[in-house]
Formats: C-alpha cells, sequence, structure tokens
C-alpha cells in the first residue's frame, strides 16, 4: 500500500470532517445570533450607571464617556426587526457572490474566508453598537453575507466525504448547524452578560469561531483521496455509487429548469418555508420570550433555551439513519421495496411538523401561571422539528443527488427569506411583548407548519430523478464492507 494511503484515523476520516465541519457552521452562525441574546443585556437601561427613576431626565445610555461594558441601547420595534433580519438580508444577498466562490475555490478556502470574516466582524459588533445604528445593521449584514453559502457548502462536501450509506448522518448533522449554534451559544451568551459583560459575549464567540478555522485550514481537504489520513479503503467507502470526483468538482450541465419544475423538489421547499418559520422561534425569540414575556433571569433563560434543541439533536440522527438503514436492510435481502423511502420521509416529516403545530396550538391556549411549566411547554414543539431529517431533508438529497448544492442553494435562499420576514412578523404581532401577543405567532406557526407538511406528503418523492442520471452507468451496489 501506498505510505501516502495510511488509514492513520482506522478508515473514519471522514468523520473527522463531517465533526470539524459541523462545528465551523455551528460556531459562524452562533457568531451571528450571539446578537439575540446580547440584545437583552445591551437593553437594560435599568443596569446602566447613568439610570435614574426621573423619566423626564434625557440620557444618552450609549455616550462614548461611557466603558463600552456599561454603554446601553434604545432601539424601536422596527429597529430590532432590521438587528434581528439584518444578518438573514445579508445571508440572502451574499449567496449568489459566495457560491461562485465556492464554485472556484472549493469548500476549504471557503470556510476559511466564512471563518476569518466571522471572527474579526463578531469582534466588531460593540464598536459598531456605539457608533450607531446604521453602523451595528452594516455588520449584522456583512456578517449575513459572511454565511451566506453554509447550505450550498454542505452539499459539496457531502458528495466529496459522505458514503451513500451514510448520508443520513452527514445531512442530519450538518442541516442541524443553526440548531446546535443556539445550544451552544446561548448558554455561554447567558452566563457571560450576567457574570462579565455583553462585549464579552461578542469577544468570546469570535476567539473560538477563529480557533475551528484554524482546524479547518488544518484538517480538511476538497479530495478525499489526497487527505493523507485517508486509506484506500475508505476511499472506495466513499466513492462506491457515486460519479468520479471530476464531475463532482466541476459541476456543468446542471439541469436548472427540470430542477425547477420539479414537484417533489418543489415539496421540499415547501416544506423549508413553514420549518424554519418555526425554527425562527427557537433562533430569535424563545430567549426574549422566556426573558421579557416570562421574567426568567437571562442567566436561567440561557440555560433553558437550548434543552428542546438538544432533545432535537438527539432526535436528528435516529429519524435519518434508520430509514437510510431500513433501506439498506432490504437491499441485503434482495427485497427491494420501492416506497419504503417515501413512506419514512411522509411519516418523519409528518410526526416533526403535525406534532409540533400540536403543541403549539397547546401553548398558545394553556396561560403561563407558572413560569416554568409554560417555558417547557414552549420546548416541545422546538423539539420535535427534530425528526425533520428524515422528512423533506433527506428527500432532497435522495432526489438530487449531485445536483444536491444546487438545490440547497435555493433551500438557503427560502431559509433567509423566510427568517428575515419572520423578524418583521413575530415583532409586529408582540409590540408589548405580552403573552396574549405570543399566542397569535404561535397560532401562525402552528398553521404554517400544518399547511406546509401537507403539501409535502402529498409530492414529495425519495427516489433520484431522471434529471440527475448520467449516460455512464455507475455501480448501484452499496458497499457494506
Amino acid at each position: 500500500m501506498d505510505p501516502k494511503r495510511s488509514c492513520v484515523c482506522g478508515d473514519n476520516t471522514r468523520f473527522g470532517v463531517l465533526v470539524v465541519g459541523t462545528l465551523c457552521f455551528s460556531l459562524y452562525m452562533a457568531t451571528g445570533i450571539a446578537f439575540y441574546t446580547a440584545l437583552v443585556p445591551m437593553t437594560d437601561l435599568s443596569s446602566s450607571p447613568l439610570f435614574s427613576n426621573d423619566s423626564s431626565a434625557e440620557v444618552d445610555y450609549g455616550s462614548w464617556d461611557l466603558p463600552t461594558a456599561d454603554r446601553r441601547f434604545v432601539y424601536t420595534v422596527m429597529e430590532k426587526s432590521w438587528l434581528i433580519g439584518g444578518l438573514f438580508l445579508g445571508v440572502l444577498i451574499g449567496s449568489v457572490p459566495m457560491i461562485a466562490f465556492m464554485t472556484r475555490f472549493g469548500p476549504h478556502l471557503t470556510v476559511i474566508l466564512i471563518g476569518s470574516a466571522s471572527t474579526v466582524l463578531t469582534a466588531l459588533v460593540p464598536l459598531a453598537a456605539s457608533c450607531g445604528f446604521p453602523f451595528l445593521v452594516a455588520v449584522r449584514f456583512v456578517q449575513g453575507m459572511g454565511v451566506a453559502n453554509i447550505f450550498p457548502l454542505i452539499g459539496a462536501i457531502m458528495m466529496r466525504w459522505a458514503a451513500l450509506t451514510e448520508s443520513g448522518l452527514f445531512i442530519s448533522l450538518y442541516t442541524a448547524y443553526i440548531q446546535l449554534s443556539i445550544i451552544i451559544s446561548t448558554p455561554i451568551s447567558g452566563f457571560v452578560g450576567k457574570n462579565l459583560n455583553w462585549p464579552s459575549i461578542f469577544y468570546i464567540h469570535a476567539a473560538i469561531a477563529g480557533t475551528l478555522t484554524v482546524v479547518w485550514a488544518l484538517f480538511f481537504r476538497n479530495n478525499p483521496a489526497k487527505h493523507p489520513f485517508v486509506g484506500e479503503q475508505e476511499i472506495r467507502k466513499i466513492s462506491t455509487g457515486k460519479p468520479p470526483m471530476q464531475s463532482i468538482k466541476r459541476p456543468t450541465n446542471i439541469p436548472y429548469k427540470a430542477i425547477l419544475t420539479s414537484l417533489p423538489i418543489w415539496a421540499v421547499w415547501i416544506a423549508c418555508v413553514g420549518n424554519y418559520l418555526a425554527t425562527q422561534f427557537s433562533i430569535a425569540f424563545f430567549y426574549m420570550y422566556l426573558v421579557w414575556v416570562l421574567g426568567i433571569d437571562v442567566e436561567t433563560a440561557g440555560l433553558l433555551t437550548p434543552i428542546s434543541l438538544i432533545i432535537q439533536a438527539g432526535l436528528t440522527p435516529p429519524s435519518s439513519t434508520s430509514s437510510f438503514q431500513l433501506a439498506l436492510n432490504a437491499t441485503r435481502q434482495a427485497r427491494p421495496f420501492p416506497l419504503l423511502n417515501p413512506l419514512q420521509c411522509r411519516f418523519f416529516n409528518s410526526l416533526a411538523f403535525y406534532g409540533a403545530a400540536f403543541f403549539f396550538v397547546v401553548v398558545a391556549f394553556v396561560h403561563p401561571e407558572d413560569k416554568l411549566i409554560c417555558a417547557l411547554l414552549a420546548m416541545v414543539p422546538q423539539a420535535m422539528i427534530g425528526f425533520n431529517p428524515g422528512g423533506f431533508n433527506k428527500s432532497s438529497v435522495l432526489v438530487a443527488r449531485q445536483h444536491s448544492p444546487t438545490v440547497l442553494a435555493v433551500t438557503q435562499v427560502i431559509l433567509c427569506v423566510t427568517l428575515f420576514s419572520g423578524s418583521f412578523i413575530v415583532l409586529a404581532l408582540t409590540p408589548n411583548n405580552t403573552f396574549e401577543e405570543y399566542r397569535s405567532v404561535f397560532l401562525l406557526y402552528a398553521a404554517g407548519l400544518a399547511v406546509t407538511n401537507t403539501i409535502f406528503v402529498i409530492f414529495c418523492r425519495a427516489e433520484a430523478a431522471e434529471w440527475t442520471k448520467d449516460k455512464k452507468v455507475y455501480p448501484e451496489t452499496i458497499s457494506t464492507a
């Protein structure tokens, strides 16, 4: 065997790529999401040394004469909407140039660029806030541009590194980067915000993001065959049933018309709308809901916020890998079940969407007499979303195959539009941060989940589309070695 092909990681280097990539994507997203937690102490005027009960006094809480940690800021509802949604507008606008960069230079350099930008911009947030609202919005917007192509990156990395039988595991962990970013960020932000100061929230996130970027730069390779830790056996596992790496590296002749007129793909995209409409509550508003509506202290809220997402993360791998394993078992027994995968996609997506919709309705009509009970009830629908990787996320990969980066690029656009719109919708419905106002939000989430899942169930598919098939015939047998 070629010494360069020594299996230092025991033929498991691809899982190292999975872990490092997931952590990088999660932390880069966390650098943007940290703002939602920091917004609470940033706008808490009562904690300012200048605070006075005399409401008639005009006070500049953000004065440059104060240390940065003592500065506080007053934002209108519309300004808060722009600060929350500005990140996702940046993601939307930055999608095209960042995808072009990835196509030209590959995932390795693209992630290094994203990580470097996230590190610097996050460290600049306290300064931008002190300079004024327009400067802070601008930084938030550019932050969003920096994480503009995570979904296409996921597709590109999977086509290079994920074995066909492990696609479910890869897609479930990679696409959970938003949830994982909250699990990582919110407890850190809550603790730091209470025990240190709000600028430290951004400095700590920047330091972690920078460290992970260095790890990625040293560990990842665009081509598994060129990685010093990848052995021949692992290369065979990764490549079985796939087109050659050359066709993955240079994706030409993408059937855009066929993709855009595919009902199963549209079913996936419509499901994305419902998914991310409800997911926004976890991303931006749950922490605020706990502090501003239920009156829970910031550190406790920081500990409560990620609980539902930890449960969600625990549900995610089983929901995706179990369906792939069932299909593999059927193949081993030479008993093909062409309807097995579509039924599994429908089942897991319905479990996630209908289940979450039901509990959002419950939350809407249970009055929060007990803060803890209300907080726990609000966690249940968020946790239920953890079943969706076995649903529309899996369907998109199975249908689009080598064109997954293109489909996921549109998915990212839908994600951005949904989250950006939700930033204005939710704050418009909750100007006073009362439970009665949030009831309308919960019912909106329930309706969105129910409608979008019904459409997905009707039109979803789980087999490779005709437009994914190449003239060459590649092995269809899945290697289990």
